[in-house]
């Protein structure tokens, strides 16, 4: 087997990684978008995805929720599990999570998806009328294609360590996590569970939930651990879009093409 006839082999080997699912490794990537308002985001919400209206499970170690929060009393008011999967974005307390959990996750959630599914695209919308540090997130994902083992996909922080929100100017936060390479973030995925972190000072600084060293990521960023909790408005995670997988297909179909007819 020569050269070229190698590559075109491995070429089509990923066309077949494509077309059946077959998991590959994703390089997750997240970015950050910021609204003035409580609202200002909520055109971006996912409806229809993978989880919309399932409930999650809560997971030893969750924390529950705020005080302030009518579903301190039960998670399964509009203003708790619910509002995390309705397509409707937040307002209010709905989604506020609890307070004083430096270093530990402050909700544990985990959804059970309806079968095997690829993932493209995960969001994440938090948000506080009132406009503070509420507005910030941080997430721990993991997914598990058996329901038993789980694999971590990634820390995602929505700020850096000391962005400020002192002067209100933000009202809403979305982070969006894609693997950068264009594939997926993880295939055959049966169940996803997300960890929330404290964010804020009380001050509107967005900090890590670590004093010290972060667990995830190796560094300290120098300020106390955050103990004040974000507002939580929407969870989305759906498939790949159907014109990343095409593309991508008929990227390899040509480069293999090639390969063949120049020999």
């Amino acid at each position: 087997m020569n050269v070229k006839h190698a590559l075109a082999t491995q070429l089509l080997t990923m066309m077949a990684v494509v077309a059946w699912g077959i998991t590959a490794v994703a390089a997750p990537s997240a970015t950050t978008q910021h609204g003035p308002l409580g609202n200002s985001l909520d055109g971006q919400i996912r409806t229809g995805d993978l989880i919309s209206g399932l409930i999650a499970t809560e997971l030893a170690g969750d924390l529950g929720w705020h005080p302030a929060n009518p579903a301190s009393g039960n998670s399964l008011l509009p203003e708790g599990l619910p509002t995390f999967t309705d397509d409707a974005g937040g307002s209010g307390l709905a989604g506020l999570l609890n307070d004083n959990s430096p270093g530990v996750p402050v909700k544990k959630i985990q959804y059970d998806l309806a079968g095997p599914s690829d993932i493209g695209l995960i969001q994440i919308l938090t948000g506080n009328d009132g406009q503070d540090g509420r507005v910030f997130s941080t997430t721990v994902i993991r997914t598990s294609t058996d329901g038993n083992t789980f694999d971590l996909l990634g820390y995602f922080q929505s700020d850096p360590s000391g962005t400020l929100n002192t002067n209100k100017e933000i009202g809403s936060t979305l982070v969006k996590i894609v693997d950068d390479s264009g594939g997926p973030l993880a295939s055959g995925v049966t169940n996803i569970q997300f960890d929330f972190y404290s964010v804020d000072n009380t001050g509107g600084q967005m900090r890590d939930p670590f004093d010290g060293v972060n667990a995830f990521t190796g560094a300290d960023d120098g300020l106390t651990a955050a103990f004040v909790s974000p507002l939580v408005w929407e969870i989305d995670v759906a498939v790949p879009e159907p014109s990343t997988v095409l593309l991508l297909g008929c990227g390899l179909v040509a480069v293999v093409g090639g390969l063949r007819h120049r020999r």
